[in-house]
């Protein structure tokens, strides 16, 4: 049975907080960029991606309900029903009036500390020719204005760290920049729970 073949789009912009946080996952990052080629099944995407079915198949859930990937063509193949699933847009890019809402900043600070803590262990056997880690972490005050200066510089760095890009390199590199105002000591603290990553499979994600 077939669904909408149509091909991606170039460029889809993220617009709402489902997106958003759909979006902010190092793995299904990784699986947008597999689905943004060809279409392909979960047990397909699992196998490129060395992980577990049932987890790539959250993660393509997650997508599809956000409208990042979509449903394009369904096959019976002795007996089995295959489902093969497509990505809407070659490209995504987040519209900057998405940091306008509360929680946004919030979800893409909590991607980068879970992208962190995931990368530990490739971190940890790394070789010394593979071993580039340079963490600073610094706390002073400034004025807002300042603090958007820096901002913006940082987002020129993210993106020529992205136009270095060179596929034919084996390893990957991560570069994780945030910039977030902090409590003075004695200010009291917000009552509000921050949002949280939804159910995975097993305790932690393939």
């Amino acid at each position: 049975m077939r669904g909408d073949r149509i091909e991606p789009d170039g460029i889809h912009v993220v617009r709402g907080l489902t997106e958003l946080k759909a979006l902010l996952d190092r793995k299904r990052m990784a699986v947008l960029r597999l689905l943004a080629d060809k279409e392909l099944t979960v047990k397909q995407l699992a196998g490129i991606l060395g992980a577990v079915p049932a987890s790539v198949h959250y993660h393509v859930k997650v997508l599809e309900r956000a409208g990042l990937v979509r449903l394009v063509e369904t096959r019976e193949r002795s007996g089995i029903l295959e489902k093969y699933y497509r990505a809407v847009a070659r490209e995504f890019v987040v519209d900057q009036s998405v940091g306008s809402i509360p929680e946004a900043p919030v979800f893409a600070l909590e991607s980068v500390a879970r992208d962190i803590r995931d990368a530990l262990p490739s971190i940890l056997s790394a070789t010394a020719e593979e071993h580039v880690v340079n963490s600073q972490v610094v706390n002073v005050p400034i004025s807002r204005e300042s603090a958007s200066e820096f901002a913006s510089r940082l987002e020129r760095l993210v993106r020529e760290f992205a136009e270095a890009r060179d596929d034919s390199q084996p390893v990957r590199y991560s570069l994780a920049l945030a910039i977030y105002p902090t409590l003075p000591p004695g200010r009291p603290r917000a009552s509000q729970g921050g949002p949280t990553e939804g159910p995975t499979e097993g305790g932690g994600d393939e």
